[in-house]
């Protein structure tokens, strides 16, 4: 997960919801394995979407799973799978690096939604849903990050 080494593993935790939805002490990236193995509530889920701004349709075309489903699960408290876990902590990953890069939601929001010429022109957005689209992403970010980007 390359994702989780380019930014604070506590900014990842606190954007999923904390430690009222992951109580568990997260010090390392071995520790974000141990809570998708365990499996992850939901509510670190819409606790990333809520902070996306994205509708019910855009968060689980991101993870891979139906809306009825993430709803069910939601509603009787259920756990992810491990692989959606896994998805759940490297779009955190993704948040916080634009967080830190952009510092401000609504200018991250509207990179996110833009056409970017180091991606041939695709929406970074459209690229949430792939492990290599989000590893673009972010390393995309550090290149703006540390002023490599044009």
């Amino acid at each position: 997960m390359t994702v989780v080494r380019k930014t604070s593993v506590a900014s990842m935790v606190d954007l999923m919801g904390g430690p009222t939805v992951i109580p568990q002490l997260v010090r390392n990236e071995l520790d974000l394995l141990g809570v998708a193995i365990k499996g992850m509530s939901v509510q670190a889920v819409r606790a990333l979407q809520q902070r996306l701004q994205f509708s019910n349709k855009e968060i689980s075309a991101v993870l891979g799973i139906s809306e009825s489903t993430l709803a069910r699960r939601e509603q009787a408290h259920g756990a992810l799978t491990l692989d959606e876990g896994e998805k759940t902590i490297q779009l955190s990953g993704v948040l916080a690096k634009g967080l830190e890069v952009f510092e401000d939601q609504d200018d991250f929001q509207h990179w996110l939604a833009t056409p970017n010429p180091a991606l041939g022109g695709i929406k970074p957005k459209s690229l949430l849903s792939s492990a290599i689209g989000r590893e673009q992403i972010c390393d995309i970010l550090g290149r703006i990050q540390y002023g490599h980007y044009s």
